[in-house]
């Protein structure tokens, strides 16, 4: 097993398969790419393009640990509106937000903020002490 490989189990090991994360991206090579690091520390993850596609998942599947959203989106709603409608609706799910612009979150109920463009490994590690 090479150097990557080595890695990679070790991340999976670190990560626990009890959780799944929702990720919330209009972007698609930015929702695959942290969706593919996600897998790579073993969690279960979900992509939706929108808040709405995110709520239909809510409400379809159970277990959603926490939800990743960017905050401008297309759609009905952007990522701030969609916090707010998780927390009010799925309390238990931890929310972090992201976003490309430099922007006051603090009115919204979250559980962390990332500005893009973010390191992955920084969200993970930060996922994981939700649950500590």
């Amino acid at each position: 097993m090479g150097a990557e490989g080595g890695e990679r189990l070790r991340l999976e090991q670190e990560a626990s398969p009890n959780h799944t994360v929702l990720i919330v991206e209009d972007e698609v090579f930015t929702r695959l790419m942290i969706a593919d690091e996600l897998r790579s520390a073993g969690y279960e993850v979900i992509e939706a393009a929108t808040a709405d596609e995110a709520l239909d998942v809510l409400a379809y599947i159970a277990g959603v640990s926490v939800v990743i959203s960017d905050i401008r989106m297309p759609g009905s709603m952007d990522g701030l509106r969609f916090a707010r409608r998780v927390r009010s609706e799925y309390a238990p799910i931890h929310i972090v937000l992201t976003s490309g612009d430099l922007m006051n979150v603090n009115s919204v109920d979250h559980d962390g903020f990332f500005s893009k463009p973010y390191d992955v490994k920084k969200i993970i590690n930060h996922i994981k002490t939700l649950f500590d």
